[in-house]
């Protein structure tokens, strides 16, 4: 076992002379030998700096105090210094919607980061105990829920300066190599449990496949694992060309915006993964997001500008000749204002305040000092105005008078869908309406009625209506 970690860590550059070397160790079989072999390997290594952090997940009161008791008699057998952490797992699961096992795996990668910081070496490489049947398990895993060829890869070797030595070393050689070594180790009763898929895998699926279809079948998962990887990498390759040609301007910092035709023209193996690297950059990652989430994307292509659907923490629609991918924000609901003339009224949805006046405002005198920033003014003609003015969303009906050489009548619904508002957005634009002649669309480009501007000579009962705000 020791010749496979050297060769694993020197064909693949895992460890140089100047690296510090933070090791995660529970304590079990797994982690206790590779420690054990970095130490031994050392020298060879030019000799990094060996540091351990121990975790505790929370999930077993009865074993936490002798498990970390264990790792610090140990660590301190081998002058190894050591970092311990305690983690609420089960809270941690509940708080984000997460299953153990991943609630796990994400506490572990935030605290080996803490622990790099408290030993004063922030850049260090975190090796983790990840060994052959990890790999095979992972692999079945994936491949049960529907993952893509990324997932079929399995456990990468490193990832950043994340690494993985035991990564061509199988567990039946971990357990050689601690009986010719004579290592103690704990054993987790949960690693037992079949309450966990990973546990139910490595129980009853792999001896089950073992037993009718392949005794070797970790080794040959492996193998398969790494043919595969390196057309992963070329595909990937070919991916981020793709995005970058396919990729328009970001519309906002959770948004993307993918050319509709560019991505329709790609081999559907490339604009799959290019649909998965823009769901990742709005997300931060993929998690919950599927091949038939992927597949719901695609089939935007072929409908109409204006449809949309709705995934796992995202809201994807086609504006005309793009595929919008967001992050869901969440959406205003406005209360009906009543507006009379003068009035002054808070609008705590939009984080302004409304004022009407017959006379044109003073930018410099605000009417709530709270909210110092004149957003924007404009001016209508009261004299037209037969209904009580109101500051509201959209109701079936509303239409305005668009300005123009000539200026012409538009359903409010027609301007949205001109205009590129997604549907999702549409309730959340507030509007100045009398009846259902509306004044003023306050969206981004904020059209008013021709009917209602002041024209001279013709009206001459002008008021204005200022916005302001704490916020430019």
């Amino acid at each position: 076992m020791r010749k496979i970690v050297l060769q694993t860590i020197k064909l693949h550059g895992l460890i140089s002379s100047s690296d510090n070397i933070v090791v995660g160790l529970s304590g079990g079989a797994d982690s206790v030998a590779l420690l054990h072999v970095l130490i031994s390997l050392q020298a060879e290594l030019g000799n990094p700096q060996i540091f351990a952090v121990h975790i505790n997940h929370g999930l077993r009161a009865d074993a936490a105090v002798s498990d970390e008791k264990f790792v610090q008699d140990l660590c301190s057998r081998l002058q190894i210094p050591l970092k311990i952490y305690h983690a609420d797992v089960r809270g941690f699961a509940e708080k984000e919607c997460l299953s153990i096992e991943e609630a796990g795996r994400k506490l572990r990668y935030f605290y080996f980061d803490e622990a790099c910081t408290a030993f004063g070496i922030p850049s260090a490489k975190i090796a983790t105990g990840h060994h052959q049947n990890d790999n095979a398990e992972t692999v079945i895993i994936n491949l049960a829920r529907g993952a893509g060829l990324r997932g079929l890869c399995g456990i990468p070797i490193s990832n950043g300066r994340i690494i993985r030595p035991l990564h061509d070393v199988s567990r039946a050689e971990i357990e050689r190599y601690i009986v010719d070594n004579s290592l103690e180790y704990i054993t987790d009763a949960s690693n037992l449990s079949h309450e966990y898929t990973r546990n139910r895998v490595r129980h009853s699926v792999l001896p089950a496949i073992e037993a009718a279809v392949n005794p070797q079948v970790v080794q040959t998962i492996a193998k398969n694992a790494a043919w595969l990887r390196a057309d992963e990498e070329y595909l990937e390759n070919m991916t981020m060309q793709a995005f970058v040609d396919c990729a328009e301007e970001i519309v906002q910092p959770n948004s993307i915006s993918l050319k509709a035709e560019k991505l329709a023209a790609l081999p559907l193996s490339i604009s799959r993964r290019v649909i998965r690297v823009a769901i990742a950059h709005v997300k931060a990652g993929l998690f919950n997001i599927t091949i038939s989430h992927i597949q719901a994307i695609l089939d935007l292509l072929l409908m109409k500008s204006g449809k949309e659907v709705h995934l796992p923490g995202l809201i994807v629609y086609k504006a005309y000749s793009h595929i919008i991918i967001s992050a869901p924000v969440p959406l205003i609901r406005f209360d009906t204002y009543r507006l009379s003339l003068p009035s002054t009224l808070d609008i705590p949805e939009l984080g302004m305040t409304i004022s009407l006046s017959q006379t044109e405002p003073d930018k410099f005198h605000p009417p709530d000092p709270k909210k110092s920033i004149l957003h924007c003014t404009k001016a209508f003609e009261y004299g037209i105005v037969t209904e009580m003015l109101i500051l509201r969303s959209r109701r079936p009906g509303d239409k305005i008078v668009m300005r123009g050489a000539k200026p012409f009548t538009k359903k409010l619904q027609d301007y949205f869908t001109d205009a590129k508002i997604p549907r999702h957005k549409r309730d959340t634009i507030p509007i100045l309406a009398c009846g259902s002649d509306v004044l003023w669309v306050l969206d981004e480009k904020g059209p008013t009625s021709a009917k209602y501007s002041p024209v001279e000579g013709k009206y001459k009962n002008p008021f204005w209506v200022s916005l302001w705000s704490d916020k430019r």
